[in-house]
């Protein structure tokens, strides 16, 4: 199966390709399953967190998941995680034709700041920080 909205996937995607891609992944990235009636359905990944603005990424792997919720509340637990852990700031990106993507993300507050690589749109978010308690 080659997953729609993988910009750089051509072909079928072999286990051992994905478990060799996804060991040698920094140290700086969270991967969280998602849940829908108890049976994971896809993965929501926060990356770059040594960096002031963290990348979010995500998929739904059931097609008939798509626009019913489930990502739009994947991807607000993720930015939820990242203003519990001090961030101000979120970004991703979205091929320029994924509209199912670029809908969800404008419904959650994101911005398009601009071309990322081809093909792809550069959006980034302000998080709602909790004041600091001391």
């Amino acid at each position: 199966m080659v997953y729609e909205g993988f910009y750089t996937q051509t072909k079928p995607l072999q286990w051992g390709e994905h478990e060799y891609w996804f060991s040698t992944r920094n140290q700086d990235w969270r991967t969280f399953i998602i849940e829908y009636n108890e049976r994971p359905v896809g993965v929501v990944t926060i990356g770059q967190l040594d960096h002031w603005n963290p990348e979010i990424g995500y998929y739904i792997g059931e097609v008939s998941l798509w626009n019913c919720g489930v990502g739009t509340h994947a991807v607000s637990l993720a930015m939820d995680y990242l203003e519990r852990n001090g961030y101000e700031y979120c970004h991703t990106t979205v091929l320029k034709d994924n509209k199912t993507s670029l809908k969800l993300l404008e419904k959650l507050g994101f911005s398009v700041m601009g071309d990322a690589r081809e093909g792809e749109i550069w959006l980034t978010r302000k998080l709602k920080l909790a004041p600091m308690t001391g």
